[in-house]
């Protein structure tokens, strides 16, 4: 069975060993996506993405290619980007309100810097989080 995939239409600016990088832009494709709103990849006016591939000798620079994540990990992305903090937040300012008592200024701080936290959390394991979260190609546009 086929999996669902986002695509996107984008160009190679960069080629190294084992990787490219395309440029994307935004399209009007985005505005049908039911994760727009959420999406942070694939929806911004000019975006870089890696993508890993061994087949480096098959595109040059300026070469337009369809890139593609799966559905599901896409809605992945969206749950550890923005789901879980709001989550910890919640929690947060729950707990440092009834279980310690807190003020609410001092909670609500308490818990921004929970969310402070796991965003930085989120930023020092990216090289574990890059290797589960691959786009790939699915084609070179030939003209």
């Amino acid at each position: 069975m086929r999996e669902d995939c986002v695509e996107q239409k984008g160009v190679v600016i960069k080629k190294q060993q084992d990787k490219i990088i395309v440029k994307i832009e935004q399209k009007s494709t985005c505005s049908s996506c039911r994760a727009r709103g959420a999406c942070t990849s694939l929806d911004k006016k000019d975006k870089e993405i890696e993508i890993k591939t061994q087949d480096t000798q098959n595109y040059n620079i300026g070469d337009e290619v369809i890139i593609t994540i799966t559905t599901k990990l896409g809605m992945k992305a969206v749950l550890i980007a923005f789901v879980l903090p709001l989550i910890l937040l919640v929690i947060a300012l729950f707990l440092s309100i009834k279980l310690f008592s807190l003020a609410q200024s001092i909670s609500a701080l308490v818990s921004l810097l929970v969310v402070a936290a796991y965003y930085f959390f989120l930023y020092k394991q990216n090289h574990l989080l890059s290797k589960e979260f691959n786009f790939s190609i699915k084609e070179k546009i030939t003209e």
